[in-house]
């Protein structure tokens, strides 16, 4: 792969991260409107499911990929639904942290789990995501009986990190669009019934921005970013590709700062610049520590 190529899918999944650090504000907003979590989550991939349900149709061949992209999406479901909840249950804050400390996890479970062993700027980059996302805990300000509800919110970062280091060198290739179908009807297979079994008894948004924030979790902070994310993960670095959602953390407090009205203290303007500078340090893509010990020799 070519220094261009890789700088083009860096690019993408940057402006991916971007999107994907709507998601709280439009939540949010629903929020506002009386949904609750599991409508708020079943419309941020309901919408475009029903798009993606045109490129379902698979051949015999990518059948297992499909199975595995399903597979995803049904656990995303799941963790989504605990982010969303956390996100009504225990101050926002705690739950983006929570949530946006998946660039953390994401080169653990690469490390660990996929035996892709991280560059020392790698680790360093991981570090500063951990301090940063550590400067806005405030544990005091936690309900009593909100411990169940952070819990489950961890298991969204885990999820994350999971599908950034898969879908970053899948098993076996298939077309986007198709890999997208099977993923967001994952979503829809477990969230559906979620919806169906909690009773809302409010199903649709009250107002007009109420409606175009649907649209807006559904595409801005959904398709688009996925999409963005399918396409230049493979052709980025994999460490890149894990530390770059730390942009999504920013884009989450500006957003809440700007469009909110909420206060930046000032550990989370610290936090932020971690963020960035993290964002900064050049990651390697094919140099591990053990590689880099040895040269040194």
């Amino acid at each position: 792969m070519n220094n261009k190529s890789t700088f083009g899918g860096q690019y993408l999944v940057l402006l991916a991260a971007f999107f994907y650090g709507l998601n709280p504000f439009f939540a949010q907003m629903l929020f506002k409107e009386g949904l609750g979590a599991e409508m708020v989550s079943l419309y941020r991939f309901i919408l475009p499911a029903l798009f993606f349900t045109f490129f379902l149709r698979t051949p015999r061949s990518n059948w297992a990929e499909a199975c595995r992209s399903l597979l995803l999406g049904v656990v995303s479901g799941v963790s989504i639904f605990c982010y969303f909840h956390a996100l009504r249950t225990i101050p926002a804050a705690t739950a983006i942290l929570i949530y946006y400390s998946y660039p953390v996890f994401s080169v653990l479970i690469g490390w660990i789990v996929f035996k892709r062993e991280p560059s020392q700027n790698a680790l360093v980059s991981a570090a500063l995501v951990a301090i940063a996302a550590s400067l806005t805990v405030t544990p005091e300000a936690l309900p009593v009986d909100a411990l169940l509800s952070v819990a489950a919110c961890f298991l969204a970062p885990l999820t994350v990190a999971m599908q950034v280091q898969y879908l970053s060198n899948p098993r076996k290739n298939i077309p986007t669009t198709n890999r997208m179908a099977w993923i967001t009807i994952g979503h829809v297979l477990v969230l559906l019934p979620i919806a169906i079994w909690v009773e809302p008894t409010q199903v649709l948004p009250v107002s007009f921005f109420g409606f175009m924030s649907v649209l807006g979790i559904a595409l801005l902070a959904a398709a688009i970013p996925q999409f963005l994310f399918m396409v230049g993960a493979p052709r980025s670095c994999v460490n890149k590709n894990a530390l770059t959602g730390s942009l999504e953390l920013v884009v989450a407090l500006l957003t809440g700062a700007i469009l909110l009205g909420e206060n930046l203290t000032r550990l989370e303007l610290t936090a932020m610049a971690l963020m960035v500078l993290a964002l900064f340090i050049k990651q390697v893509k094919s140099k591990s520590m053990t590689e880099t010990v040895l040269e040194n020799l």
